[in-house]
């Protein structure tokens, strides 16, 4: 477990505050102890409630895209998001790269992070393999999330806010304060808001990407005696959303004779099914810390349980298969015909898809952390996890009524094409520690330690008339993953204005199933005769070696941080849809070598007036691939090749108490892939984006205007690649979200 402590980030604060030139100490936990940011031998990004506020951050997309070499991507519904850190990516129907920590306890469903921001202290994003510090699937880093704590002082905040483009609706607030005086705090925090939605679905007449979320949080700590303290939060949210809003790209038919093209965004969205996306999230955890002179004894206890389905528009045509469908003409020429083009298209040709992705898990950690004054500081613990997760994915026919039966096998209204339907349960465990040695006051050597265990097995409850291979209804496949992984650091304090640090680390990634037959239905229906795709896919490891320049200058004006990092990943995730039999699976990429580089700093120019700057460059290369051997030496999917950020931010007093505030940040993404056969026509090409902020305030009072992609850029923020030998190339796209602008309003209490 973590302990955050709002002590020590307060002392940095009034470091700051007492000199109003001083940029803020920024105090972290990414070794899972409070240290400052320049002293960690770790290149993390950092976000302090302050700049949360006056950045806008409300969701990870706002933060993550300041981080350098870090993106996320929103596709098919809110819980299928994609975060991609130093070349790392998070495939489809797998595991996160990174390890998503909320209040110092582990999130293992990645469908629950995509989520509304509200009421934070502290988010840090750290880079580089982590599994030693924080386990399975922090192959390429962590994310924490530190809410704040509710605390002694009565105190509340309600935000309303409108935003035109999709007229969207926001109501935020909290209260908080002290229930028992001395011993029992708490903290409610709710959030709504509904969103007509930004582009407009021709055929239906109405808007494609409508959406609303409500969440409500509690936090409780009560101090049961001095050196006890027992810390409970509990949440519950519902999404209502959209899903599967493509639009389809083929090569070879009207609009797209000479291929597929990524800067392409003219295409309207034109199904004829409705699409649905409904979320449901329950979280419960528990910690405990006893503190003695020794260190502190601290024990976790955490459920979470998530339920999600969605359906929509089928993927393509029909008839390109050979798929019989009520009341449509013969097949046709789909390459010469218009009519039979289609895809995501205002007939019934392309059928519907459902989707479930339902889990729940049951997690506890019992941790022992040494003061962190000592010349020699260790941590040692243990973890256990016992987690279930439900995926169901179907197609049907569309008979005119849309998905209305919301069950895996399907109804009359909706009779199946296909269907996949499995039913996991997965044990973990792992025993951990770390060490660190001050060799003298200015040099220390530490070293983490991580074993990780992951057992896992899969029921098969797609029914046999469905199934490409005969008698496995109700099987069960198990396999074991297990990992260990080390960390080594070395960080010496130059001065007192420069740290420099080295690092070795490692972390895994677990293995896990496709669906039953997949293998079968690629070589004997898709043709693909010499795939190396299996039923089950291996763990794929991570190796990564750092060298890092942390300086604070200029009296605590200019903070500037510089890391250069080689990474070897074996046997990476990759998806791949196989459109003939409609089967969605896990690949692997054999080895992929990433280099790269970043920079980033902020300069206090003046009194109320900072500079930010970022500057991340990724060189991420295919060394083997045994599934496409063509696509060596090709760049990997996902990774773009630099971005860029930079921006400022002015605060100055307009009038009496009031204070203005002007914020501005460019944002530039360099090229990037979706594909590792690096299809011509795919490469989405740089993409610049201005956000800008313009708010008055006081201590009680404030209104902010708004605008993100100022300019208005439009560009797809996705392709799903999907190339046919000797047919075609699909490119399936995602529109990213247009022009926004609004206002905010709060008021304390």
């Amino acid at each position: 477990m973590i302990v955050f402590n709002p002590v020590a980030m307060a002392q940095g604060s009034a470091a700051a505050a007492g000199n109003p030139g001083m940029l803020e100490e920024i105090v972290v936990i990414a070794r899972q102890r409070n240290e400052t940011a320049r002293e960690t031998p770790v290149a993390v990004s950092a976000f302090t409630a302050d700049t949360i506020e006056k950045a806008g951050i409300t969701g990870p997309a706002d933060f993550l895209s300041l981080t350098p070499n870090v993106s996320f991507l929103q596709t098919t519904n809110v819980g299928e998001t994609q975060v991609h850190i130093r070349g790392v990516i998070q495939p489809r129907d797998t595991e996160p790269p990174f390890a998503y920590v909320l209040d110092g306890v582990l999130v293992p469903n990645p469908s629950a992070f995509n989520q509304e921001m509200v009421d934070i202290e502290q988010i840090e994003v750290i880079k580089g393999p982590l599994g030693s510090i924080y386990g399975r699937n922090a192959v390429g880093g962590a994310i924490l999330v530190s809410t704040k704590k509710p605390g002694d002082t009565p105190e509340g905040e309600v935000r309303a806010g409108y935003e035109f483009a999709g007229n969207e609706y926001k109501l935020s607030g909290y209260v908080g304060g002290p229930l028992v005086e001395d011993r029992l705090y708490g903290r409610i925090t709710a959030v709504y808001k509904d969103r007509e939605g930004y582009y407009d679905n021709v055929t239906l007449n109405k808007k494609e990407d409508g959406f609303s979320e409500g969440q409500l949080r509690g936090r409780f700590v009560y101090k049961a005696t001095e050196n006890i303290e027992v810390d409970l939060s509990v949440g519950y949210a519902e999404i209502d959303g959209y899903a599967f809003n493509f639009n389809n790209q083929t090569a070879g038919t009207p609009g797209f004779e000479n291929g597929v093209d990524i800067t392409d965004t003219s295409i309207p969205y034109s199904g004829n099914v409705e699409s649905f996306n409904n979320q449901k999230r329950f979280d419960f955890a528990s910690k405990i810390d006893w503190t003695s002179e020794a260190g502190t004894l601290s024990f976790t206890a955490a459920y979470h349980d998530l339920k999600e389905n969605m359906g929509g528009e089928g993927a393509v045509d029909l008839a390109l298969f050979g798929v019989p469908f009520p009341g449509a003409p013969a097949p046709g020429d789909f390459f010469t015909d218009p009519s039979l083009y289609e895809g995501y298209g205002p007939t019934l040709r392309d059928g519907t898809q459902y989707q479930e992705r339902n889990q729940d898990d049951t997690s506890f950690e019992l941790r022992f952390t040494s003061p962190g004054e000592n010349r020699l500081r260790y941590i040692a613990g243990a973890y256990y996890i016992e987690f279930n997760r439900e995926v169901v994915l179907n197609r049907g026919d569309d008979l005119g009524q849309g998905v209305v039966v919301a069950n895996p096998l399907g109804g009359p209204e909706n009779p199946l094409v296909a269907v996949t339907w499995t039913d996991n349960a997965n044990k973990a465990w792992a025993l951990f520690g770390q060490l660190a040695y001050d060799i003298t006051p200015d040099l220390e050597i530490s070293t983490a330690l991580r074993y990780d265990k992951e057992n896992r097995s899969s029921e098969n409850l797609t029914p046999a008339a469905y199934s490409p291979i005969p008698n496995v209804e109700g099987l069960v496949r198990k396999e074991n993953f297990s990992d260990l992984q080390p960390r080594v650091s070395l960080r010496w304090n130059a001065s007192e204005e420069v740290s420099v640090y080295a690092t070795y680390g490692e972390g895994f990634r677990s293995g896990g199933f496709n669906p039953l037959g997949s293998r079968f239905n690629i070589i004997n229906v898709d043709g693909v005769t010499n795939t190396t795709v299996q039923d089950a896919f291996d763990k794929e490891t991570s190796v990564s070696y750092e060298a890092g320049v942390k300086t604070r200058l200029l009296d605590g004006r200019l903070t500037l941080n510089l890391a250069a990092f080689t990474t070897k990943v074996e046997n990476a995730h990759f998806f791949q849809f196989f459109p003939f039999s409609l089967s969605r699976v896990i690949s692997i990429v054999d080895r992929n070598d990433i280099k790269g580089f970043e920079v980033d700093g902020v300069a206090r120019v003046a009194e109320g007036l900072d500079l930010f700057f970022g500057y991340g460059y990724l060189d991420s290369e295919i060394k083997a691939n045994a599934e496409l051997p063509q696509t060596v030496g090709n760049r990997f999917p996902f990774t773009a090749k630099y971005d860029l950020m930079l921006g400022g931010q002015y605060t100055t007093p307009v009038t009496g108490d009031y204070d203005m505030l002007a914020r501005v940040e460019y944002n530039r993404t360099g090229p990037m892939f979706y594909d590792t056969l690096n299809t011509p026509g795919t490469e989405r090409p740089a993409i610049n984006l201005v956000n800008a902020r313009l708010g008055i305030e006081n201590e009680r009072w404030g209104a902010t205007l708004f605008a993100r992609n100022l300019f208005d850029k439009r560009y797809n923020v996705d392709g799903v690649v999907l190339v046919v030998p000797n047919t075609t190339v699909f490119n399936f796209t995602t529109k990213a979200a247009p022009r926004t602008w609004g206002l905010e309003l709060k008021a304390r209490f």
